[in-house]
């Protein structure tokens, strides 16, 4: 074995399972090379993907079909398709060697179909095979408590955001509590440190309730701001300047991350609903209940009267034709209620026609602003559903014609589709009780997108898009890109993955079901009355554009970082052990809090020490004088 080339040695490994691939990889640092060959890896991707499952089962069931019916089937499968399964060709030396030529075709164009990546795109499809078919674990993240551990003084989470390297790689966990406090957890693969928190602010920094009340008046007050409004997307980090933006009711606080301390607070005129990504290059989007704002950060705040406004007329006609009617003070006035979500686009990207801000809610429209021109409305996009999320992935859409279970496309026609520059749109949300998951094609190409300024988008059979498809038989709360695939949870707490079609199902998980530890009592408690918790918000820890479109993240990076309905922050991993153990983390943090106390003890005993010696030494002295 050892004397024979790589190449040999490659096409003996690709007949094992991918069990004993991974058993092989502990032989030598040769077979550890061969074994994560990527593009066998993705051959066993694609082998073992529910789209190829499906097919070899649909020939298995031709076979017993009646053989005039059958081809039949092969026939019109022949003309659809992109390649000749023929064996006959009198030009061929044997019918063996064309059905050999004609098998090789076929695989090679299904393979082409599958293929989820796009030009210029790194995936390593050893961890892609990994996240697809390895078993799942939920690590909660430390329980952040004041006071004593006998206190039990637990308190949920209200939003969360992540705060990433230079390398676009999660770095930290910031979320604000419902005592008004921040915490921050370590969120990068620092051995020993993931999960723990590593900082923390005082109680009732964000609602303004300060240290001249008492701490029982303070709590209370600070959990009764900070669970009023519910906002999901209420937090923002700006990863560059290290900052981070919390919407708390209708005031929004800009913090330091450093040193935990508001630098602003900015007053709206209603309650904020929801924030965009914070960029330091570009201002911040706010949403309200019936405004939209651009916050820039570098100006001063200003004055709480300033930013007051009134709706005149009284309750204003369900039309988006009256979405823009002037300018109130650099904001839109909105005839519905309320902006949920809100999505910046790239601005380096090539331009397509469309604006820079999207934002969907519960009206039934998605709006289309260009910062350029703002406040005024660019164009609308008609969707039919309500939507909770808004997220894009730096590639053009593929509409279904050109997938896989539809006639096939040959691969040099997807190539070419593939290598047009543009983003895909992807909403969550629900229509008419269902979840609803849709997807639209922005492009620099007219043909492959949508354009936001032409209401007639959704009924032009040639733009690309996908409406209103059922994904779920609950509402839809949240979706993210999740390597190569797409990710989504709903009202039931599944998480459920789809290849980036939008309707391939990969995997999926109840996180009802998963097993839960003795810091999450709570949890478990709640599930014994029949109560289940949702995901309210998925994170990934691998940036979408801080991350070079050229690199693959590390081996085990690439996981999902969620906030849940009952105010628990866990991250999503795969591979057969849990990133971190949040027993372990409680149990650190005992051991540290009895160290400390210990510390205390022993400093406090040697000052005792020192102040009955400095008494004994002024008594002998006073002795000395015969006092």
């Amino acid at each position: 074995m050892k004397g024979l080339p790589d190449e040999i040695l490659l096409h003996i490994v690709s007949y094992l399972e991918p069990a004993e691939l991974v058993s092989l990889q502990n032989v030598s640092r040769q077979f550890l090379h061969l074994s994560r060959d990527n593009n066998l890896w993705k051959h066993l991707c694609f082998e073992h993907s529910v789209a190829e499952r499906r097919r070899r089962r649909r020939e298995i069931t031709f076979e017993g079909l009646d053989p005039r019916l059958a081809e039949l089937v092969r026939a019109a499968d022949t003309i659809a398709g992109a390649f000749n399964t023929s064996l006959h060709n009198p030009n061929a030396p044997s019918a063996e060697t064309q059905a050999h030529r004609n098998e090789s075709k076929k695989k090679a164009a299904l393979l082409s179909n599958w293929d989820p990546t796009y030009p210029g795109e790194r995936v390593n499809f050893y961890q892609d095979f990994i996240q697809r078919h390895a078993p799942h674990s939920i690590s909660w993240f430390q329980s952040a408590r004041h006071g004593h551990q006998d206190d039990n003084l637990h308190h949920e989470a209200t939003g969360a955001g992540l705060l990433f390297d230079d390398s676009g790689m999660a770095d930290k966990l910031v979320a604000p509590l419902e005592d008004g406090s921040i915490s921050i957890w370590d969120a990068s693969r620092h051995q020993g440190r993931q999960g723990r928190i590593i900082a923390r602010s005082s109680i009732g920094l964000l609602p303004n309730r300060g240290s001249d009340l008492d701490h029982e008046t303070r709590l209370r007050q600070s959990q009764a701001i900070m669970t009023e409004t519910g906002a999901v997307e209420c937090v923002s980090i700006d990863s560059k300047l290290k900052k981070g933006y919390f919407a708390v009711q209708d005031v929004l606080n800009e913090v330091d991350l450093q040193t935990l301390r508001v630098i602003s607070r900015t007053q709206f005129p209603f309650p904020i609903t929801a924030l965009s990504e914070a960029h330091h290059s570009t201002p911040l989007s706010v949403g309200t209940n019936w405004t939209i704002h651009l916050h820039d950060t570098r100006k001063p705040p200003s004055l709480p009267a300033a930013a007051r406004c009134e709706l005149i007329g009284g309750k204003p006609a369900n039309s988006f034709s009256r979405l823009d009617t002037g300018d109130f003070g650099g904001h839109v006035s909105l005839s519905q209620p309320g902006a949920l979500s809100i999505l910046h686009l790239p601005t380096s990207r090539e331009w397509d026609g469309n604006g820079d801000i999207w934002i969907g809610g519960r009206f039934t429209s998605l709006l289309n602003f260009d910062r350029r021109y703002f406040p005024r409305l660019r164009g609308t996009v008609h969707s039919g559903a309500r939507l909770s999320c808004l997220t894009t992935i730096p590639h053009s859409f593929i509409p279904h014609d050109l997938r896989l279970g539809r006639p096939f496309s040959s691969p040099s026609l997807l190539r070419e589709v593939k290598s047009i520059p543009g983003h895909t749109l992807i909403t969550a949300g629900e229509y008419k009780g269902k979840g609803s998951l849709e997807l639209y094609g922005l492009s620099s190409e007219p043909t492959r997108s949508i354009n936001s300024s032409d209401n007639r988008t959704t009924r032009n059979h040639h733009a690309c898009y996908q409406n209103r498809q059922t994904a779920s038989s609950s509402k839809l709360l949240s979706v993210a890109p999740h390597g190569t695939r797409l990710v989504f949870s709903d009202g039931d707490g599944h998480l459920k993955w789809v290849e980036r079609d939008g309707s391939t199902p990969v995997r999926h998980l109840n996180i009802n079901n998963e097993p839960h530890n003795s810091s999450q009592s709570s949890v478990q408690v709640g599930l014994e009355e029949g109560w289940g918790d949702i995901v309210q918000k998925i994170m990934p820890t691998v940036s979408t554009y801080l991350h070079a479109p050229t690199r693959d993240a590390p081996l085990g990076e690439d996981n999902l970082i969620i906030w849940t309905g009952d105010g628990k922050l866990g991250m999503v991993g795969f591979g057969n052990s849990p990133a971190f153990d949040a027993d372990e983390l409680e149990d650190l943090a005992k051991e540290k809090e009895s160290q400390a106390l210990r510390t205390k003890e022993q400093e406090y005993g040697a000052e005792m020490r020192r102040a009955l010696e400095h008494q004994a030494r002024e008594l002998r002295w006073l002795r000395g004088y015969g006092m």
